[in-house]
This record gives C-alpha cells, structure tokens and sequence, in this order.
C-alpha cells in the first residue's frame, strides 16, 4: 500500500494558496511544494499537526492510504507504465515497416 498526500485538494477548498500555506507554516516554498507533490522522503509530525490546524482538517483527511494494484503497483505508477507503453508503442508504429516484425513485436537491430 502506497500513502497518499491530498495537500493540494484540501488547500485548493479551503482557499489557501502555496505561499500562504508556507507563511503561515514558517516553512519555506520548496517544502511546502514537495510536500505536495509527494516528494518529501518524510513529514515531521509537528508539521502535519501544523498543517491540520491551518487546513481545519484531521490526519486522515490529509494522508490517504491507496492499494497496490493487482500486479503489486500503486495507481501512480500503473499510469506511468501505461504512458510509456503508450510512447513505445508510437515510436514502433512510426518506424519504417521493414524495423518491425508485426508477428511478435519484435524490432530489427
């Protein structure tokens, strides 16, 4: 199971841009935007503390636990894969068709 941040679906409501929410956080910009976009490695409690009590919300509100998929990823990373199976595949249907074995998708060296 993956956690999830919904930072920016809970700011967005309540009105809060980013620099607002890193002002009154005493936070700078940068981490308030890793934060958000899930970049942070870790979130120190007293910040999530912070956090709830500026977004008047709970934890659980915030940080939302997301399955795997079937095949063992988070959602996030299915729709990577999916992208670049998507950019693979174009890059095979736009080479010449004498690159490309069409039996088993195999691509001439």
């Amino acid at each position: 199971m993956a956690v999830e941040i919904k930072l920016k679906e809970i700011r967005s409501a309540r009105g809060i841009s980013q620099n607002e929410l890193a002002r009154r956080l005493e936070m700078s910009l940068a981490n308030v935007q890793k934060i958000e976009y899930g970049k942070a490695k870790s979130i120190p409690l007293d910040t999530l503390d912070k956090l709830c009590g500026i977004l008047e919300c709970e934890v659980g509100e915030l940080l939302v636990r997301v399955p795997d998929s079937e095949e063992g990823s988070s959602e996030k990373e299915q729709r990577g894969f999916q992208v670049v199976e998507q950019v693979n595949k174009n890059k095979i249907n736009s080479m010449p068709s004498k690159d490309v074995d069409t039996r088993n998708g195999l691509i001439a060296a």
